[in-house]
């Protein structure tokens, strides 16, 4: 059997630490109540027919709990907007159907994509259905985090944004760039291999200190607002900062980060579970 670590970027960079003020609290934890649980005759109730395919009731569901997840206040006038663009989706994708646009390669392995992302979120939802984070696994975690907040490199934040290349060549060439003073948030969105960050001109938000590795650390620590450091080496490629602001940090009260920290621990232990399958699949 083969076995691999899998690696995230971002995550190998920073820990979890989520207490602070600035991280948005999860939005799937802060709306209304998700729709009730239909029985099985709820669940088929068609709404609409579109030539023939009928759009059910659990369809329509489904869409407006996915809304929720991302804040949205359902209402009547919110439920009809969905439907219609269930009829408009159904009318489209018929007419693709028809002239055959599924049959193409890329169109199959855009959908095998989106099915197995499907499968992943049901796997997920499954387990923490049958293993939910406890209130006092959320209360230890936040105080760990708190205590962690109190070493005394921790009495500023800063916001910081990166350009992460691969080679100290291209690194080399990317400080000369910032040397004639091109655009910081430019050079990240064209260069830089950290992409979710990238696709925000390299900002990484507000971070402690010991949140972020060695020694991108003491780095931080010895830049003043607006400037850049030179390129440093980690096992993660070459890492160019910028610190773009700075202030004295304030943890958060524990109701107001509860939520943070709670997606915080799930997303660890997805990290775990998924390491855990790992070890047991045959990867060539």
């Amino acid at each position: 059997m083969k076995t691999f670590r899998l690696t995230n970027m971002l995550n190998a960079l920073f820990c979890l630490a989520l207490i602070s003020s600035s991280f948005t609290v999860v939005a799937a934890e802060k709306v209304n109540k998700e729709p009730k649980a239909l029985t099985s005759s709820d669940a088929q109730k068609v709404l609409k027919t579109v030539n023939g395919v009928a759009i059910t009731r659990d369809q329509l569901n489904q869409f407006l709990h996915n809304l929720q997840a991302q804040g949205q206040k359902i209402t009547p006038e919110v439920e009809n907007a969905i439907l219609n663009e269930l009829i408009v989706r159904e009318l489209v994708a018929g007419d693709a159907h028809k002239k055959k646009l599924d049959a193409s390669p890329e169109v199959k392995a855009q959908m095998k994509l989106v099915q197995q992302q499907v499968l992943v979120d049901a796997w997920f939802a499954d387990y923490f259905n049958q293993n939910p984070i406890k209130d006092e696994q959320v209360r230890e975690e936040y105080n760990r985090q708190l205590e962690s907040t109190k070493i005394g490199k921790n009495s500023n934040e800063y916001a910081v944004s990166q350009i992460l290349l691969s080679s100290e060549q291209e690194a080399q060439e990317v400080a000369k760039r910032l040397e004639n003073n091109e655009s910081f948030e430019r050079i990240a969105q064209e260069k830089s291999m950290d992409k979710p960050s990238a696709a925000q001109g390299g900002k990484l938000g507000w971070l402690l200190p010991t949140m972020i590795v060695k020694p991108l650390d003491d780095i931080i620590l010895s830049l003043k607002k607006g400037s850049v450091s030179n390129p440093v080496q980690t096992n993660l490629g070459w890492h160019i900062l910028k610190v773009d602001d700075v202030r004295k940090f304030k943890p958060a009260p524990y109701d107001e980060v509860k939520l943070n920290v709670t997606k915080g621990l799930m997303d660890a232990k997805r990290k775990v579970l998924v390491e855990e399958l790992a070890k047991t699949a045959v990867i060539k």
